[in-house]
């Protein structure tokens, strides 16, 4: 069994450099004092320490993933009854809006992090 994961990243750092997870990123004390740094590689960056990457905690507010996660809980007919009202279509109607798609959001909270940092870096 402990084989099977064998391939896959155990570090924050290994999981960053794969696009495995979405980091935020923001500038250290070195970072801080640095000035008219022209360098643009993140890693490059990260490993000069005026960078840091802090992984984003995944969060997930839909009451529709929960559905599922309970739902075999509930067998036999129960369960199919429920199944049919547990899913995003019926959630974004009763909440009269639609639902951000959260690995975008990350990924631009992310890129807005990268962007701010290289900015402050360069000013």
């Amino acid at each position: 069994m402990n084989t099977v994961f064998a391939a896959f990243p155990d570090s924050d750092q290994a999981m960053r450099r794969e696009g495995l997870a979405y980091f935020h990123y923001c500038l250290t004390e070195a970072g801080q004092a640095a000035k008219d740094c022209t360098d643009k590689d993140t890693e490059a960056l990260l490993a000069q320490g005026l960078v840091e990457a802090q992984p984003i905690t995944y969060e997930d507010f839909l009451p529709v993933s929960a559905a599922g996660i309970f739902q075999s809980n509930l067998g036999g007919e129960q369960s199919e009854a429920y199944a049919g009202s547990a899913n995003r279509d019926a959630f974004e109607e009763a909440l009269g809006a639609q639902v951000t798609d959260e690995l975008s959001l990350y990924a631009e909270r992310e890129k807005a992090s990268k962007a701010r940092v290289l900015a402050s870096l360069q000013g």
